[in-house]
Order: structure tokens, then C-alpha cells, then sequence
């Protein structure tokens, strides 16, 4: 049986704490860039910001990692991109849509060369705090 305590510990301040330096790592699946890709969908009466890493790998020399953070609200949404380092090229755009119900991000390629990026993803997202 897989045992969890040899990874993590109580910490302070009612946290999770990471034994001996543990780490993470991200496999996929991936998520194929075309034109407007879809690449997360959240209900905004549930979540209200997030913030997100996503990986872009075109080929064995074209590779980049985007940080970014997104607030919602029922009319107005912003993505903000506070990371970005590339090997060669920029690979991907990123933008938010919002209606009444649903913040969307969507990714599309810089130029017609880095289409067909493959894309992972991990994110925090933090819940509403006043319901809407």
C-alpha cells in the first residue's frame, strides 16, 4: 500500500508540509494548441481567481513556461502572465472569456509555426469568499 505519511507532515499554521524536500512532477495528458484552444473552464460562482503554470512543448527546441493569474467577476475577467521563459520562441497567446455563469481560458499559437504545441497544465484555483 502507498503510504502518504512518508511524504507529508502536519506544518505550521494549519498547512501541509512536504518531508526530505519531496517534490512535484507533471506528465499530462496534454492538450493540443490550435487556433483558441480551450484550456480551463470554472464556474465563477464557485472560484473567483486562480493561478495557473502551463508548459508548452513544440519540439526538442522549442519549449516555454507561462505563470499567470486570473480574477473573475459575472462581467469582467483579467489575465495577467507575471512569468514567461522560452528556449526560442514565444509558443503561445493566452486570453480570458467571462459570461453570467463561466471565466474560460483559452490559449492560441503566436504564429501558424507553433500550432500543434502540446500543453500541461497544473493550477490553484481560490474560492469565492461573498457567494454572488
Amino acid at each position: 500500500m502507498f503510504n502518504l505519511s512518508k511524504f507529508f507532515s502536519t506544518g505550521v499554521k494549519n498547512s501541509l508540509e512536504l518531508k526530505d524536500n519531496a517534490k512535484f512532477s507533471h506528465a499530462g495528458p496534454y492538450i493540443l494548441l490550435t487556433e483558441k484552444t480551450l484550456i480551463d473552464k470554472w464556474h465563477i460562482g464557485d472560484i473567483g481567481s486562480a493561478e495557473y503554470t502551463i508548459s508548452a512543448d513544440l519540439n526538442t527546441a522549442n519549449k516555454e513556461i507561462v505563470k499567470c493569474l486570473i480574477t473573475a467577476a459575472t462581467n469582467d475577467a483579467n489575465v495577467v502572465i507575471y512569468a514567461r521563459n522560452a528556449t526560442n520562441l514565444s509558443l503561445i497567446n493566452l486570453e480570458v472569456r467571462v459570461n453570467d455563469s463561466y471565466l474560460e481560458l483559452h490559449a492560441s499559437p503566436t504564429n501558424i509555426k507553433t500550432s500543434n504545441s502540446k500543453l500541461i497544465y497544473t493550477v490553484n484555483y481560490f474560492r469565492n469568499q461573498n457567494p454572488l
